[in-house]
């Protein structure tokens, strides 16, 4: 497929994401132990929507000992970045992007995260 939007996560993918931009690797049992409750999911499911992460090529997974360890194979400022870029243009018909300075109170990016995203954006601006 060759839409731009199938690599784009659901909310459960994005949860997922979430855990491991923060700590970096985790095996399955550890995510599921995370976001089991949120979602109300079996490990079982857990499992296959990773599996599912990694077709789409938003999660890699290497083999430690024995156990699978999953790893965020996308960045967090790039897929944010192609997120804000898609609701823009195609939910709210922008032709350029919103300021950087209403992600400014997120929990999830960093200063200087904020300033690669206001990159990524700008770049996207230019391209227009």
């Amino acid at each position: 497929m060759t839409d731009q939007n199938y690599n784009n996560p659901t909310r459960p993918e994005l949860a997922i994401l979430k855990l491991l931009w923060r700590e970096k690797t985790l095996s399955a049992r550890d995510i599921h132990h995370q976001i089991a409750d949120e979602f109300n999911w079996t490990y079982s499911t857990v499992r296959t929507v990773l599996e599912r992460m990694i077709d789409k090529g938003l999660v890699d997974k290497e083999s430690v000992k024995g156990a699978n360890i999953y790893s965020a194979e996308v960045g967090k400022v790039s897929l944010l970045g192609r997120m804000i870029k898609d609701f823009s243009s195609r939910v709210l018909e922008l032709d350029s992007a919103p300021a950087t300075a209403f992600f400014s109170d997120s929990k999830l990016l960093s200063e200087d995260e904020l300033e690669q995203l206001e990159s990524v954006l700008r770049k996207w601006e230019n391209e227009e």
